[in-house]
């Protein structure tokens, strides 16, 4: 009787850790038109807009984020480790949330090659 309860116990505990790490686990990935209204944290992923001011331990590195495709865009104030590659006109995705219209960005911020995600010609 003891070993039939332990065993449901264990299954049932195998099967909640499979669902939360697929199912659970993740952070939606969003673009700048799609972040109004969303509540939670979310990766943020566009072109960054200048100019790039503020440093990003002191205060914080205020920027705007468009879609990459199109004219949405967002205030970014970013705190936290910026890569070298990071400037106007990359592209990024920064994990954070959306706080009163701005959305406030902490690590990881990452830059990614916009000619690597291009169609070729």
């Amino acid at each position: 009787m003891r070993l039939a309860l332990a065993l449901s116990v264990a299954a049932l505990l195998a099967v909640f850790l499979l669902y939360t790490s697929i199912a659970g686990g993740g952070t939606p990935s969003l673009k700048p038109s799609q972040l109004h209204g969303h509540k939670g944290k979310v990766t943020l992923t566009g072109k960054v807009l200048g100019p790039v001011t503020g440093d990003a331990h002191a205060g914080g590195l205020h920027f705007r984020l468009r879609d990459i495709d199109g004219k949405a865009s967002v205030p970014v104030v970013f705190r936290g480790d910026v890569p070298d590659l990071f400037r106007a006109g990359r592209h990024i995705s920064v994990d954070g949330r959306l706080r009163s219209g701005v959305f406030q960005g902490v690590n990881p911020l990452v830059t990614k090659c916009p000619s690597k995600y291009a169609p070729k010609s």
